[in-house]
């Protein structure tokens, strides 16, 4: 071989080489740390991936990586949130200075399996708003930063995690960040002050505090919403959801009832039976709050109900 034919392919191979050893470099700074899942990697710039739940059951991971890698902001919007981790990530990003705010579904907000995570995100100091629109569910599951997006058909729950087909798209393209950076603004922007139509622990407190109204009717509850009152009325029906909270129906039709007391699960025990009460007129007291445009009084204390 001509010294000249082999000087060039000795050249030829020194660049192979070096562009070998550059793309192994990159590729090695952007591979998951040993030990760590590719679920929960935090993704490479300008990069999207798709998790399907049921092939790592890890999903709940993913999200707390894109979490705990967050230094600016945390912006979210969840229809189911039971995940206690995931609630523990978002205090933990409030602790160390990250504006983190969310909105959740107004109805699944008042059960009692999101209380736990909802006391954990108040206690943090973290504002949660709910849809203030009187129709229609908030059904976004999504969430931001200031260098990821997540979202997808997967709740932040148990079921959603281990048993559920669902799927969570992550990812840091820029275009698709601030797209839904956009909308989870939107979102929060137009719903502010959706928590005052809940009763949360603060809320109730607060409610607690106003002057007592007196006695009413359950028809005219409405007109009262905000302040302490003893409510009136005879018992319809006695009717307990799936999910173990109780409705004291004060109509045949609840759709169309202006008024209600509910018992949620976690409370129930307190009671002893509650069929007791069906066909019975009692007074209800406590503060009177208003869900979808219904007024109501969330009783935890057997002592809120007398004959």
């Amino acid at each position: 071989m001509a010294r000249s034919a082999r000087v060039k392919l000795l050249a030829v191979a020194a660049l192979a080489l070096v562009a070998g050893y550059l793309l192994g470099a990159q590729v090695a700074a952007h591979a998951p740390a040993a030990g760590t899942s590719t679920a929960s990697a935090f993704p490479a710039p300008g990069s999207v991936r798709v998790l399907y739940s049921l092939d790592k059951k890890q999903n709940d991971q993913a999200l707390i990586s894109l979490i705990d890698n967050a230094h600016q902001y945390v912006y979210f919007a969840i229809y189911e949130f039971t995940l206690q981790d995931v609630a523990d990530a978002l205090a933990r990003a409030k602790a160390r200075g990250v504006d983190v705010r969310g909105i959740i579904d107004r109805k699944n907000s008042t059960t009692s399996y999101e209380q736990g995570v909802i006391h954990t995100l108040e206690a943090a100091g973290i504002p949660i708003e709910t849809q203030t629109h009187p129709t229609g569910i908030m059904h976004v599951k999504a969430l931001v930063t200031e260098s990821a997006y997540a979202s997808g058909s997967y709740n932040w729950t148990n079921s959603a995690t281990n048993i559920n087909d669902e799927v969570l798209e992550i990812g840091t393209d820029p275009t698709l960040r601030a797209r839904y950076e956009a909308i989870l603004k939107q979102l929060l922007a137009t719903n502010a002050g959706g928590m005052l139509d809940q009763t949360s622990a603060a809320q109730s407190a607060a409610l607690a505090a106003a002057a007592p109204t007196g006695t009413i009717t359950y028809t005219d509850a409405a007109k009262h919403v905000g302040q302490t009152a003893s409510v009136s009325g005879t018992i319809v029906s006695v009717y307990t959801s799936k999910t173990g909270t109780t409705f004291f129906d004060y109509c045949v039709s609840y759709n169309g009832c202006p008024f209600s007391a509910v018992i949620f699960a976690s409370d129930k025990s307190k009671f002893g039976s509650l069929t007791k009460y069906q066909g019975q007129r009692i007074t209800v007291s406590g503060p009177i709050t208003s869900y979808q445009g219904r007024a109501e009084i969330v009783l935890n204390d057997p002592s809120q109900i007398s004959k």
